[in-house]
C-alpha cells in the first residue's frame, strides 16, 4: 500500500510551513509518489492549486548536487520562468542545488556566465533554450526529467512543433511530466506522440469544490465600462486591486489610455514589453501601487498574484479554457476571489453557455458602492407616483393643478399669420 503524502521532506518542511502551508493540495498528494518513481505523469489541476510545488518538491528529492543539469522545466513565458525559479529556489538551496532561469529578451552573456556554475535545474522558455543547445552552451545529456508546465499551451497547434523539436534533443530515457489546468485533445493521444502511455491524475473536480471564487456578471454597455471601473475603485475594489482582461494588445493600449485619462492608478502588461519592464509593472501591482493592471490572457497566463481578489473580464473570453485561465488569477490556493464579467444580455447568454459545465454565473448590480445580487427598485418619476398631495397641517387632500394643453398646430399657425409673419415682403 502506497504511503499517503502528508508533508514535504525534512529539509523542505520549514520553508513550506513558513510559506503558510499546512497540508498538501489534492494535486500535490496525487502526483508525489508517481513522480518519485520516475514514470511519465500527466497532472491536471485547477489554476492556483500549487502545481509548481506538486512537481517541484518530489523531483528535487531525486537530484544529486554537483552532477550538472538533471531537471529541465519548460515554461511558455519569461514571467513564468522567473516565477517558477523563485518558488523553487529556496527549496533547491536547502539541499545544495542550483537553479537558473533562461529566457529570451534577456542578456545572453549574463546567462552564459550563470551557466558556468553548472546548475542542476534549469527553468526555460523553449525558444531561447533551443538556441543555447544549438550553440552548445547547454548540455542535455544528463537530464533525467523534463517538465512541460502549462502543457495545454505548449502542446497546442501553434507551439507543438517547437516543443517537439526541443524534446527530440533530450535523452530517450528521460522522465516526461506534463502539468495543465485544462484538458486538450492531444492529451488523449500522448501514446502516439511520445511512444508510451502517461499515468493520468485529474484533481480538478476536487479543486473546484474547495474553491471560493464568485463568478459575477454585470449588464452594461461597452461605452459605460470604463466609467464603471472608476466607480468600482471607490466601491468594492477600494483598498484592493484588479486584473483587467481585454481581447488583444490594441484594446489593452486603448483602455490603458482611457483609464489614465480618468486619473486611475493603472498599469499595462503586454507580451511585447521588455522583461525588465514587465517585472517592474508586476512588482508595482503586487505592492498595490496600481489599482488596475490591464492585460491580455496570453500576457498574464499562469502568473501568480497571491492576494488578488478581483479579476475583471472587460472583454469576455470566447472559450472555457480562456475563462478558466483568466479566473485562475484570483482565489489562489483556495482563497476568496471574484470574477466580474461585463456585457449585455446577449453576452450573458453566450458566456453562460460557454462556462456552464464548470462555473455558474450570477447577475450582480452596483448599489451604494457594493456588488449585490438584488435588483435595484426603480423609482417612478414624482408626477407619476400619485395624484394626491398630503399637507402636514390639515391632512386634507387637494386636487393637482391640471396641465395646460399645448396649443394646436393649426391655431399656432393662424396666430402667427394674423401677426403678419407669413405675409410676403413688399417689393421695393
Amino acid at each position: 500500500m502506497t504511503e499517503i503524502y502528508q508533508e514535504p521532506a525534512t529539509p523542505f518542511l520549514p520553508i513550506w510551513q513558513q510559506a503558510g502551508f499546512t497540508k498538501p493540495t489534492p494535486i500535490q498528494q496525487a502526483v508525489y509518489w508517481p513522480l518519485k518513481k520516475g514514470g511519465p505523469v500527466l497532472g491536471l489541476a485547477a489554476t492556483g492549486t500549487g502545481k509548481t510545488l506538486a512537481f517541484g518538491l518530489p523531483l528535487l528529492e531525486t537530484l544529486q548536487p554537483g552532477q550538472r543539469l538533471q531537471l529541465l522545466i519548460l515554461e511558455p513565458s519569461a514571467e513564468l520562468v522567473m516565477q517558477v525559479r523563485d518558488v523553487l529556489r529556496p527549496y533547491a538551496q536547502a539541499v545544495g542545488l542550483k537553479i537558473q532561469g533562461i529566457v529570451g529578451k534577456a542578456n545572453v552573456k549574463r546567462q552564459q556566465e550563470q551557466l558556468k556554475q553548472h546548475p542542476e535545474i534549469i527553468v526555460a522558455t523553449p525558444g531561447r533554450l533551443q538556441e543555447m543547445i544549438t550553440n552548445k552552451l547547454v548540455k542535455v545529456d544528463r537530464i533525467e526529467t523534463v517538465v512541460i508546465d502549462e502543457a495545454d499551451s505548449q502542446l497546442d497547434g501553434e507551439h507543438l512543433n517547437t516543443t517537439r523539436e526541443l524534446l527530440a534533443t533530450m535523452p530517450a530515457d528521460a522522465q516526461m511530466v506534463l502539468m495543465s489546468a485544462t484538458e486538450q485533445p492531444i492529451f488523449e493521444e500522448l501514446g502516439k506522440w511520445f511512444g508510451y502511455d502517461f499515468e493520468r491524475f485529474d484533481t480538478r473536480q476536487a479543486d473546484f469544490q474547495q474553491q471560493q471564487i464568485q463568478h459575477d456578471f454585470m449588464m452594461i454597455g461597452n461605452h459605460q465600462k470604463a466609467e464603471l471601473l472608476k466607480r468600482l475603485q471607490r466601491g468594492p475594489i477600494d483598498g484592493q486591486n484588479a486584473l483587467v482582461f481585454v481581447k488583444n494588445t490594441g484594446s489593452a493600449r486603448t483602455l490603458f489610455k482611457t483609464l489614465s485619462f480618468l486619473n486611475l492608478k493603472v498599469g499595462l502588461l503586454l507580451g511585447d514589453e521588455t522583461s525588465q519592464r514587465r517585472q517592474k509593472i508586476m512588482q508595482q501591482f503586487r505592492k498595490k501601487q496600481l489599482t488596475y493592471l490591464v492585460t491580455t490572457e496570453l500576457a498574464a497566463r499562469g502568473l501568480d498574484f497571491p492576494d488578488l481578489k478581483f479579476v475583471v473580464n472587460y472583454d469576455l473570453p470566447q472559450t472555457l479554457v480562456s475563462y478558466t485561465h483568466r479566473a485562475g488569477r484570483t482565489g489562489r490556493m483556495f482563497g476568496t476571489g471574484t470574477v466580474l464579467n461585463l456585457g449585455n444580455e446577449h453576452d450573458h447568454r453566450n458566456l453562460q453557455k460557454t462556462v456552464k459545465t464548470q462555473f455558474q454565473l450570477q447577475t450582480v448590480y452596483l448599489i451604494d458602492g457594493k456588488l449585490s445580487t438584488e435588483k435595484p427598485i426603480k423609482r417612478e418619476p414624482l408626477e407619476k407616483r400619485t395624484n394626491t398631495v398630503i399637507t402636514h397641517s390639515t391632512n386634507h387632500q387637494t386636487k393637482p393643478t391640471p396641465k395646460k394643453e399645448k396649443p394646436r398646430k393649426k391655431k399656432r399657425l393662424r396666430d402667427q399669420k394674423s401677426k403678419g409673419k407669413h405675409h410676403p415682403k413688399a417689393a421695393k
